[in-house]
């Protein structure tokens, strides 16, 4: 969990939420209004109102707010104590890639799909992967050990 959280106001424009998101390498910034989670920006909000230009330019709006363009409350957020398992099982089953924890309304820290990641990482949870890998070509499939 990341506890010093990056966060921004709603009236904050989304070409300068983008300018943070790109500056600090962040994909999701928890919206906050009096200490309070109101919201929630990530990338893909962001490049919903943005266009790309020549050369791959990405051109973000400048009046458009970052309240028009962020999820909104009732977001999926957890508690300091969910276990990790109930949280990689919540954002895989919704797709999302961030979870605020807060403490009632009051944001205390934000679990991403990175921050589960490196957890698998310290453990060191050298094993097999528990998968049958298949590779199908030509409408036959073939083991992974045969390729």
């Amino acid at each position: 969990m990341t506890r010093d959280v990056i966060v921004v106001p709603p009236e904050l424009t989304l070409d300068a939420a983008w300018r943070i998101m790109t500056r600090e390498r962040i994909r999701h910034l928890p919206v906050v209004r009096a200490g309070a989670l109101i919201g929630m920006l990530s990338d893909r909000d962001v490049l919903v109102h943005a266009k790309v230009g020549e050369g791959g330019v990405l051109h973000v709006p400048q009046k458009v707010l970052v309240a028009e363009a962020m999820s909104h409350v009732p977001l999926e957020t957890c508690e300091a104590s969910t276990s990790v398992g109930e949280l990689a099982k919540t954002m895989t089953e919704k797709k999302i890639d961030a979870i605020p924890v807060v403490r009632g309304l009051r944001l205390v820290g934000l679990v991403t799909s990175t921050d589960l990641l490196y957890l698998l990482i310290e453990r060191d949870e050298a094993r097999p992967l528990p998968f049958d890998f298949r590779l199908f070509e030509d409408d036959r499939p073939y083991a992974a050990a045969e390729a």
